[in-house]
């Protein structure tokens, strides 16, 4: 495995052990909770963040960060299962 799928492997691991800590920063019902008492929430600057950073690296954070992400690419290894192609759907 390269050197770079390495790095980004370590890092999906890491966000999906942190999901427990994070869970609440990925909440948009934060951001309108804050937004009714005047406050900017981590929420809406994560929202930010990750917004600016698809528009120069598309869906970078997805396929580095994402915990969601982390967890269909652990259990895509896990779960070894190829796509059969019985019906025809894949044409």
């Amino acid at each position: 495995m390269m050197k770079r799928q390495k790095i980004r492997k370590f890092l999906l691991l890491f966000s999906f052990l942190l999901f427990p800590v994070t869970l609440y920063y990925f909440s948009p019902v934060l951001i309108i909770q804050g937004s009714f008492s005047g406050i900017v929430t981590g929420s809406l600057i994560l929202f930010a963040i990750q917004f600016v950073v698809s528009l120069f690296w598309g869906r970078a954070f997805c396929g580095w960060v994402c915990p969601g992400g982390s967890l269909q690419e652990y259990c895509s290894q896990v779960i070894d299962k190829k796509v059969s192609d019985k019906k025809g759907y894949l044409r």
